[in-house]
């Protein structure tokens, strides 16, 4: 789940409850962010205060983390959590998605597409 970073400000420090209201996440995911390496103002032990700098840029190290780049004919399979192509004949637009199977394990794939993109993606029979 992406967070938002909107109300965050970096020049601010803020303590865990501060985050849950803001972020609206759990305290133990905060918590949980902490363990990962979410740096906390030293000398601070209750509250933990979080700087609000350090928070911006380790949540977008962690988004950056989870973004994966499709090659031109790829999709993104939900089995192996991996760019893959499509197995030959799969490919269907639904919308503005083509769909289609992958060629190593079968499972579902995804890939959202503009409308000028419709045609670009079809797999040749």
């Amino acid at each position: 789940m992406r967070v938002s970073r909107a109300g965050i400000s970096k020049h601010m420090s803020y303590a865990i409850k501060e985050l849950v209201a803001e972020l609206g996440v759990n305290e133990k995911t905060v918590l949980r962010w902490i363990g990962n390496g979410l740096p906390t103002v030293e000398g601070c032990k209750k509250p933990i205060l979080i700087s609000g700098d350090d928070l911006i840029r380790f949540l977008k190290n962690k988004d950056a983390k989870k973004r994966v780049k499709l090659g031109r004919s790829q999709f993104f399979c939900m089995t192996c959590k991996a760019p893959r192509l499509a197995k030959r004949g799969s490919a269907e637009t639904l919308y503005d998605r083509k769909v289609a199977r992958c060629s190593v394990c079968s499972g579902k794939m995804s890939r959202t597409i503009k409308p000028h993109q419709k045609g670009l993606f079809d797999t040749p029979p």
